[in-house]
């Protein structure tokens, strides 16, 4: 999740994420989210639950909803794992 805090900081533009959670780990999510400064002060973050079923982690479908959410005619295909340079929403 600190993750999360630290491409907001570096992607200033619109951000669509998809979460793979459990009914109690999106709960925590969402206490950690509104107590987190840098992610409240965004209002172009979109948060879609995926809740979790059986073993897999279905990297598809997860990639499939956060891009059917998004509404602008680009899109720069990221995972949570990736930083992003500084300025790379401008430059683009």
């Amino acid at each position: 999740l600190q993750m999360l805090e630290a491409i907001c900081k570096h992607w200033e533009g619109p951000i669509s994420l998809a979460l793979y959670l459990s009914d109690a780990e999106a709960q925590q999510f969402l206490r950690y989210a509104q107590g987190s400064e840098v992610l409240m002060s965004r209002s172009n973050v979109g948060y879609h639950i995926v809740y979790k079923e059986g073993q897999f982690y279905p990297v598809n479908l997860l990639r499939n909803v956060a891009m059917g959410q998004v509404n602008t005619p680009y899109m720069f295909l990221s995972d949570i794992d990736f930083l992003p340079m500084y300025g790379l929403y401008e430059y683009l």
